[in-house]
């Protein structure tokens, strides 16, 4: 009888062995009953066990000879390996960190976007209606797990409208698609799902009332409200993504005192000259500490030098010509690609930016006591202003200002004021806006000194970038006879010559 077990000990053993395995199984997968697992535990446990009392001298062998040396060092290097990758695990659930690899960043977030989320002081509850067929769930959930994993104040959920019907009209979902975006009694919906839009939803979400700009009229200024090409509905369309609300102001009609709501002034390349009442009203608003942006066209008396020569800067009458870093080599827009450091620039590196037809702006002989000055974007030494507008061709002369010239400047003045001026107003039309992309930094410059003016520092970086399209070109018919040649003939050739070769030296 011993010695028939003693025979099929080997046998034993394996079936022992693979009791152990399956009730681990067993236990993992949540057995029912509950008690397999240990059942199975007991009884490999037995068989394995009574191996080694029916061959100890095999055991004894296998523990202390050479073998078993070898084996000993081969399992103390794997339980190290094993014990690194779970250290390794453990490391990586407590301090997570990913990493994107694309040269767009195209799984990232943009600087704006972390920023908004860093000053969320209450959670916002993202509520997505998708049917479950619908293919652009997995791109919008992925989206917005980057949102989750960069602030713990973000939360989601998706919801079907079909089995849940009475939730979606709870909430007026009406379509699929829809995101609705919640903080305390606060509600905003969005169709669009895009980082952009979903990032202005958290904004307007979050803030209990938009900002308020006012643009001036009355003097041929550039419209935020009309789409030709050279107004700025583009412009309204980039504030309100950022939670402002557009409002058109006309200082010849008001009586009184400015609307309490403005929270900046913009003047966009007014046509005609300011009237003195008007001039006075405005530098009424910024002693105040008002925030005002001008941007001025070259060749237009705006008539309003007093306002900004309060603030110690001055419009120059000139046009402002770089022949030596110019957009396509036209001299009269000047390209700028370095910035004066500045709240409103330090995320603008690496952009680029251009002017059309600007003039310069120079600062007066003195400065106000308790103004500060800044002169943000300027051109390069070899640039000049040209004075002499008859001249052909245009060329520096003694009364033309030399380079580097400013094209745009801030002061910070008492009680808080802040002015911003252009030498340019063509930068940000809708002409321009329409054609600029990639690494043209012109609406980038224009939103953040906005955020400036209205001390929204938050929102001052560069916002997401539309996805890069990269096309794979077709092959030619000489690349395409290269690729069969090399995957056809010369690599198989090649483990066939390596092949022989060991073959050779083995014979």
């Amino acid at each position: 009888m011993v010695t028939a077990l003693r025979d099929r000990a080997p046998q034993l053993a394996t079936v022992g062995v693979f009791l152990l395995a399956l009730g681990l199984a067993a236990q993992m997968l949540g057995s029912n009953p509950s008690w397999l697992p240990q059942a199975l535990w007991g009884v490999g446990g037995v068989l394995v066990l009574s191996y080694a009392l029916l061959r100890p001298d095999e055991v004894r062998t296998a523990l202390t000879g050479r073998r078993a040396r070898y084996g000993g060092n081969a399992l103390l290097a794997s339980l190290a390996f094993v014990g690194i990758l779970i250290l390794l695990n453990m490391l990586a659930m407590r301090y997570h960190k990913r990493f994107d690899l694309t040269a767009s960043k195209r799984f990232s977030l943009s600087k704006q976007t972390k920023q908004i989320l860093a000053t969320l002081k209450e959670p916002v509850q993202i509520t997505a209606f998708f049917s479950g067929t619908d293919q652009r769930r997995q791109d919008v959930e992925d989206l917005l797990k980057e949102y989750t994993y960069a602030s713990d104040k973000i939360h989601y959920r998706f919801v079907d409208p079909d089995r849940q019907p009475g939730l979606a009209r709870r909430y007026g979902i009406q379509s699929y698609g829809v995101l609705v975006f919640e903080q305390g009694e606060r509600r905003q919906q969005t169709f669009a799902l895009d980082e952009q839009d979903i990032t202005s939803a958290i904004l307007k979400v979050s803030e209990p009332e938009p900002r308020k700009v006012y643009f001036t009229t009355g003097h041929g200024e550039r419209d935020p409200k009309k789409g030709d090409a050279q107004h700025y509905s583009r412009v309204r369309q980039i504030l309100e993504r950022d939670n402002y609300q557009v409002e058109l102001l006309n200082l010849q009609t008001v009586t009184d005192t400015l609307p309490s709501d403005i929270d900046a002034i913009i003047i966009a390349g007014p046509q005609a000259p300011f009237a003195p009442k008007e001039v006075e009203r405005l530098k009424e608003y910024v002693a105040n500490g008002g925030k005002l942006m001008v941007l001025a066209d070259p060749g237009v008396d705006t008539g309003l030098n007093p306002v900004l020569e309060s603030v110690g800067l001055h419009l120059d009458n000139d046009v402002v010509l770089d022949p030596f870093q110019s957009f396509f080599g036209d001299a009269a827009t000047p390209l700028v690609t370095q910035f004066r450091f500045h709240t409103i620039t330090k995320d603008l590196g690496g952009l680029t930016t251009f002017f059309p037809l600007a003039r310069s702006i120079s600062k007066t002989a003195k400065t106000p006591e308790g103004v500060t000055i800044t002169e943000i974007v300027q051109t390069s030494k070899r640039s000049w202003g040209e004075t002499n507008m008859k001249q052909n061709p245009a060329r520096p002369d003694g009364n033309d200002p030399r380079g580097p010239l400013t094209l745009m400047a801030v002061a910070m003045g008492p009680k808080g004021s802040r002015v911003a001026v252009f030498g340019d107003s063509d930068f940000v039309s809708n002409n321009v806006l329409s054609r600029v992309g990639g690494n043209l930094g012109n609406p980038d410059l224009f939103k953040n000194t906005v955020n400036w003016l209205t001390e929204s520092e938050a929102l001052i970086a560069i916002g997401p970038k539309p996805p890069d399209i990269r096309n794979i070109r077709p092959l030619t018919g000489g690349q395409q006879k290269l690729l069969l040649m090399t995957t056809a003939g010369f690599m198989p050739l090649l483990v066939l010559a390596a092949g022989l070769y060991v073959w050779w030296q083995r014979r």
